[in-house]
């Protein structure tokens, strides 16, 4: 048995990656936003929004469905990425082909070089989705530190390339497309490079219908909630895109890209929670594993999102100029939400360890409703303020969501939410004890 203080040291290395990551993230927001201005700006985000959203939508809940199976104990590994590999030719394939006809929608108020580049972007599809596939099943079976170095790559790529483009003062967006294609090649072939060194020895093109039969009444439970995730996570920017001006877009892209800064340490936690709860034997296990590491999570997250609320007020107009001073009151707002939807992370990746997937879907699509009706409503009268009280409510009927399905399974209220007095003096000294070590 694993001790929770391996446990976590493998999140404090998650941590410190993901904190690399989204640094390198903001660094490149923060480059663009400054070197290309608000309305260019927010002309990139339209065009990559499409086929971003199409990525994760054709991917089926598979993601989460990969981590899951690989980390079963005896998984056939070899079984599941090549029943992986081949639903995820079909899945670029319709992909791109929806994605044409999208794009030539939503981009026909843009420039028109603006829908030849959404139409080239469309190629990340494939490259992202089996990419992605072959890091989940890096995650299923615990390389985190070989994930960890995966994850960086996209990143670090693109920021060095946007300097690079800059220096040589060709930074446009039709070459910042050309370099996201590159870098998502790279990632690519990293990728299946390492999943063949280190977990399939062969591969081999076999199509098992009744493990896919497995695979997609697991997925497609996930998949409900991944849709209805993606939707709150993109619903906002591309009613912006639609309705306000690419200036908005722009300001209200720096206050989502600072806003999910604070995603860092959920994500840590989620990479580890999902495969670990996963791999416990009994419900009691998993439940009691979905616990310890929530109880750990929810108070340190809560001042870590009351510290960084308050900073920026200072570091956005430091950072990215003022010309993105708007972008502040709209960044505190989603700062809130977001400490309601890590929350809401970290427990629903160990909902889907203990084999629930369905209760994500469900408290998503309740999410999707919120900011659906509270964005359409508060848009037109209260501009980006109105879209990110929306979406902040969303997240916060989400969690407590999650909260009342969870108490359904054996998770009750009080051990997630109430502690006494003495049980934060013991998470105190947990907390010291885990540091030193």
């Amino acid at each position: 048995m694993v001790s929770f203080y391996v446990k976590f040291k493998t999140i404090i290395q998650n941590i410190g990656a993901n904190l690399l990551i989204t640094t390198l993230g903001l660094i490149g927001s923060i480059i663009l936003a400054r070197w290309l201005g608000p309305i260019q700006r927010g002309v990139f985000a339209a065009v990559i929004l499409i086929p971003t959203i199409l990525q994760y939508f054709v991917n089926f809940g598979l993601s989460s469905t990969t981590i899951y199976f690989t980390a079963q104990p005896n998984s056939d590994k070899v079984k599941i990425w090549s029943n992986l590999f081949i639903i995820g030719i079909f899945q670029s394939i319709t992909g791109i082909c929806f994605g044409w006809y999208i794009t030539d929608f939503y981009l026909q108020k843009y420039p028109i070089h603006s829908i030849q580049l959404g139409h080239l972007y469309l190629v990340t599809i494939p490259l992202g989705l089996i990419g992605m596939y072959a890091t989940y099943m890096l995650q299923g079976a615990s390389y985190f530190r070989i994930i960890n170095f995966l994850k960086c790559i996209v990143p670090m790529g693109y920021c060095i390339g946007i300097i690079g483009l800059k220096i040589q003062d060709i930074l446009s967006i039709q070459n910042l497309i050309f370099l996201q294609l590159f870098i998502q090649s790279c990632y690519l072939l990293t990728a299946l490079f390492l999943l063949y060194k280190y977990i399939i020895p062969h591969f081999r093109f076999t199509y098992d219908f009744t493990f896919i039969r497995q695979m997609l009444t697991y997925s497609i439970k996930v998949w409900f909630g991944d849709i209805s995730q993606l939707a709150n996570s993109r619903i906002d920017q591309f009613l912006i895109g639609a309705f306000l001006s690419s200036r908005d877009l722009g300001i209200y892209t720096v206050a989502v890209s600072v806003a999910g800064f604070m995603g860092v340490f959920a994500n840590a936690v989620r990479t580890v929670i999902l495969p670990m709860v996963a791999n416990k034997i009994t419900l009691s296990e998993k439940i009691n594993e979905t616990i310890l590491f929530f109880n750990r999570y929810w108070l340190i997250s809560i001042l870590l999102h009351i510290s960084f609320g308050c900073s920026v007020f200072l570091l956005i107009p430091i950072i990215f100029g003022e010309q993105y001073a708007d972008s502040v009151l709209v960044c505190q707002i989603l700062i809130v939400g977001s400490l309601f939807i890590n929350a809401k992370t970290v427990l629903g990746g160990g909902i889907q360890g203990m084999g629930f997937p369905e209760i994500i879907s469900i408290v998503e699509a309740l999410g999707m409703v919120i900011s659906l009706v509270f964005s359409i409503l508060l848009l037109k009268t209260n501009g980006l303020i109105g879209v990110s009280i929306a979406i902040s409510l969303a997240y916060l009927g989400q969690f407590l969501g999650l909260i009342v399905f969870t108490h359904k399974k054996g998770i009750t209220y009080k051990s997630l939410l109430f502690t006494s007095q003495s049980e934060l003096i013991n998470y105190y000294k947990w907390l010291r004890k885990a540091t030193l070590k």
